[in-house]
């Protein structure tokens, strides 16, 4: 059975990163999850960097990623947040992948998820960095043409694998270093 990974809005925004992250989703390579407010949290995110872009179209967007998968939106785990006051604002990421039984949370703000707090309930916490390199060892055919998948289907601009990788690399480098080695 495939991994199932709470993906925190940190790595659903930027796009290149969240476009690869489904692609690897599509293809069973994991279980996505993520619930309402991580979604929210990531449409705030985009506005904040892109006041211009259409905030009903994100919404769209975040309705059609919950369209295009099993389950995907973790719900009811609200009373858990009490039980993990050391997690302040992001109790809700740790208590939806608690609920939802996640094997890990995917996040670029593991400095918010402090060191004695996964291991106390049992979860991994990853970068998109080092689940990218995990899913990379697991199957590199697989990710190397999600990746040659995904630069054939940029448009506007189109691009090429090679300048796709340099995009990735400013949010995954070990992981782009590892494509390019093997």
């Amino acid at each position: 059975m495939a991994l199932s990974a709470l993906l925190d809005a940190n790595v659903l925004h930027p796009q290149i990163l969240c476009d690869l992250l489904l692609r690897l989703a599509e293809h069973d390579a994991f279980r996505p999850l993520w619930s309402a407010k991580i979604l929210e949290e990531t449409v705030e995110s985009i506005r904040r960097r892109r006041p211009d872009l259409d905030l009903e179209r994100l919404r769209r967007r975040m309705a059609s990623m919950n369209e295009a998968y099993p389950d995907p939106c973790v719900s009811g785990f609200g009373h858990l947040i009490p039980t993990m006051p050391e997690m302040g604002d992001d109790a809700h990421v740790l208590a939806a992948a608690l609920f939802a039984d996640a094997d890990v949370i995917v996040t670029d703000n593991v400095k918010d998820f402090p060191p004695h707090v996964a291991p106390r309930f049992e979860i991994v916490v990853w970068t998109a960095d080092q689940f990218l390199v995990q899913q990379w060892t697991t199957d590199p055919r697989l990710v190397a043409s999600v990746l040659a998948e995904q630069s054939k289907a940029t448009s506007r601009p189109h691009i090429e694998l090679p300048r796709l990788l340099t995009a990735v690399a400013r949010v995954a480098p070990t992981f782009v270093e590892r494509v390019r080695r093997d």
